[in-house]
């Protein structure tokens, strides 16, 4: 509490000496004042910005308009109407200076009583600080609370002689980059690809623009997905994961069998044409077999004939209500209603054979039942 009070006082302290320093000892004051005064005597106004000022150049008054475009001088007074004009003016601007010069400059003692306060409060400044901070560090200590350790991730890899253990930064970073694999291997491994073009196929055929709403959509897929995967995922746990975690096969050996459903479902929902041609693009064209493909391979050719099918689903999808369009559309300019969009017509319309024609059931069942698992 001390220190805070110190340091409130000190910072109030050396504020006040610098306003009053400020004010007692401004530049124009202690050096020469320019002799030659200058000051705008009158102005009136003639409009909005335009208007005509006198201003005093040292002895001499001048009569300037004021624009936008600028200062123009028009003339300048003489005579009486020049004296005049001096008559009214205020005092010169050395006459303003000179008084201000009177006021007396402060004192050597004053300062001197200012830079002992200072000093003073500079001085205690190392003392009142530890004081205050003293007991609190000894309470502290005295509970003994440590500060907070930052959490730590170990990958181990591998096992045996031959392990790996990766830990603090480049365990994290490695770590973080295992886990960016999952979506693309959800994405680019699974149905969710399929299913989900159709299904944005589906609302864009349909015409209700935003609804359902592209969330509900891909939530919609990754269940779909969840459905269409299980056996492959149930093949996996089995076959792999379990006995890994009950010590029967190594890490290597769980990686290649948990891996190995999967190339067989992508393979059984691949073109042959689309495997070869993404064979003979990387140069696995002399390959004995389908299981010495790699595995990016069947992926890449997997994901290509995942958005072929998709596409075909889509023109089977919009085939019926471009034909409610046509008809919709025909039917109004018939009847010379030129001006009314056949979207507004046709929507009700779509809808309806939608729902009569029970669309959500039908897209569903075809998608779970289009993959060969």
């Amino acid at each position: 509490m001390l220190g805070l009070l110190a340091s409130f006082a000190f910072t109030l302290g050396a504020l006040g000496l610098g306003v009053w320093l400020l004010k007692r000892l401004q530049p124009g004051m202690s050096g020469g004042v320019s002799s030659v005064p200058l000051a705008v005597l009158r102005r009136i106004g003639l409009g909005p910005k335009q208007g005509v000022a006198l201003v005093q150049v040292g002895g001499r008054v001048l009569v300037v308009s004021v624009a936008d475009q600028g200062v123009t001088l028009l003339t300048e007074l003489e005579g009486e109407d020049l004296d005049q004009a001096l008559e009214e003016a205020p005092a010169s601007f050395a006459e303003q200076a000179h008084a201000a010069m009177k006021r007396p400059l402060p004192s050597l003692k004053s300062l001197f009583r200012v830079a002992s306060l200072v000093l003073a409060l500079l001085a205690s400044w190392p003392v009142v600080a530890p004081v205050v901070a003293g007991p609190a560090h000894g309470a502290v200590a005295a509970q003994g609370v440590t500060a907070p350790t930052p959490p730590k991730v170990t990958v181990t890899i591998g096992q045996g002689s031959e392990q790996l253990q990766l830990s603090g930064a480049v365990g994290i970073v490695v770590f973080m980059g295992a886990m960016t694999l999952l979506p693309a291997m959800f994405l680019l491994m699974t149905s969710f690809t399929r299913i989900l073009v159709v299904l944005h196929f589906v609302r864009t055929a349909v015409g209700t623009q935003t609804a359902p709403p592209g969330q509900v959509l891909v939530a919609l897929a990754v269940l779909l997905t969840g459905v269409v995967m299980q056996p492959v995922l149930n093949q996996a746990n089995t076959e792999a994961i379990q006995p890994y975690l009950n010590g029967q096969i190594t890490q290597v050996e769980a990686y290649k069998k948990a891996v190995e459903p999967l190339r067989t479902f992508m393979l059984n929902n691949t073109r042959e044409k689309d495997l070869g041609t993404l064979a003979e693009l990387t140069g696995q064209q002399d390959a004995d077999s389908l299981e010495a493909l790699p595995t990016l391979t069947i992926t890449t050719a997997f994901v290509t004939s995942e958005l072929r099918t998709a596409f075909q689903m889509g023109f089977v999808i919009y085939l019926p209500f471009v034909v409610v369009d046509l008809i919709v559309a025909s039917v109004l300019m018939s009847m010379g209603m030129f001006m009314l969009p056949p979207v507004m017509i046709s929507l009700p319309f779509k809808l309806m054979l939608f729902v009569l024609a029970d669309g959500w059931n039908l897209v569903v069942q075809r998608l779970v039942t289009g993959f060969q698992v």
